[in-house]
């Protein structure tokens, strides 16, 4: 029989707790993250009245991002609908498969200004820890799971001008691997233990965009930890963000809109990102998610044969704390938290199975 993989777990736990789960529903917990989330994207919302004028299309983005309300004006111009998820074409509209990463700067913020970026030259090396916890069950504990993780910028093969543009190759080796809490049973933590030796690869482009992800998994580890790995590498794709080209200081925000892949769905993202603090070269951001998904499909690995395979409604959002040098790139520590939920078959039925899947992720770099 095959071994489920940890993301499948999750996903058949969630469905089994079915109204339990619901969303936007009745938990006290719920209620509050999510009258959290609509407090910060009302001061988004505010934000984008001041320049929408003359930038437009920062301003519908950041009518996007507004957490659990509809907006008019976002929905006029033809904004995700109140289901979290895209009609047919739509998402394409907002950020195609495979297009880098759009950035619309609303503001450069006060003086005095740092730059950040650019994208770390090949030799570039650090390392650090990653711990990521994940929950589906409200009534249970979170799995988290602590990586170690050394980076190295690969030498590329262009040369000259063209080797100055392209995006550096970014190789991350996980040195250690372990599941953060006391009394974990032997074989599991050597199971865990045995993601030593994976990999994760990616690109890292001028501007500090990553992009085309790829994980390799350690020979003889167990394949039902692989989607630890997966989730690794969604952290380290979603802390890389893109920077504006000109420098920025406190008060500065920007929009970042991509096209990525959250837990094996397909997900158009909008980021909105602040300057909160200047202090020496030390830039601390904020940064608020907000996810709408491309389709209603819920083709997830290892669902049973009679669940449902389409959502009916789809909700995630996120907030974090990120800090990065100025004059680089790369985050040095930083704090997420994130929520997906999905209402899966008609949105008619009285009983729909409902998926929710919470995430704290933190890290932290040595200093190069």
């Amino acid at each position: 029989m095959k071994t489920p993989t940890m993301r499948t777990a999750l996903v058949l736990a969630a469905v089994a707790m079915a109204s339990a789960l619901a969303l936007g529903c009745d938990k006290k917990e719920t209620q509050r993250d999510s009258e959290q989330g609509s407090a910060t994207s009302d001061a988004g919302l505010s934000k984008a009245s001041q320049v929408a004028a003359d930038e437009p299309d920062l301003a519908k983005a950041m009518g996007s991002v507004a957490a659990g309300r509809a907006n008019t004006a976002a929905n006029a111009a033809g904004g995700p609908p109140p289901t979290g998820i895209f009609a047919a074409g739509e998402a394409d509209k907002a950020a195609a498969k495979g297009a880098p990463a759009a950035l619309t700067v609303g503001s450069d913020g006060a003086e005095p200004r740092v730059s950040l970026g650019p994208a770390p030259k090949p030799g570039f090396k650090r390392a650090g820890t990653f711990d990521l916890a994940t929950q589906s069950d409200p009534q249970q504990g979170a799995i988290p799971i602590q990586f170690g993780v050394s980076f190295e910028a690969a030498k590329g093969k262009a040369e000259g001008e063209a080797a100055a543009a392209a995006p550096a190759q970014i190789v991350a080796k996980v040195t250690s691997a372990k599941i953060n809490a006391p009394g974990v049973p032997a074989d599991l933590a050597a199971a865990v233990g045995k993601l030593k030796g994976s990999r994760v690869e990616y690109q890292l482009g001028p501007d500090g965009t990553a992009a085309n992800p790829h994980t390799e998994v350690a020979k003889g580890a167990d394949p039902s930890f692989r989607d630890a790995l997966q989730a690794l590498s969604d952290l380290l794709v979603n802390v890389a963000l893109p920077f504006p080209s000109k420098p920025v200081g406190v008060g500065a925000y920007w929009m970042v809109t991509s096209r990525d892949v959250i837990l094996g769905l397909d997900v158009v993202t909008y980021r909105l990102v602040k300057v909160e603090k200047i202090e020496g070269t030390r830039v601390s951001l904020s940064v608020n998610t907000k996810r709408y998904a491309a389709s209603p499909s819920f083709e997830i690995e290892g669902l049973p044969p009679d669940a449902p395979k389409f959502m009916s409604e789809f909700r995630s959002q996120g907030e974090g704390k990120i800090s990065v040098a100025a004059g680089e790139a790369v985050p040095s520590d930083g704090e997420l938290q994130s929520m997906i939920g999905a209402a899966l078959g008609p949105a008619d039925s009285k009983q729909r199975p409902m998926v929710q899947v919470q995430t704290r992720a933190s890290f932290t770099l040595a200093a190069p």
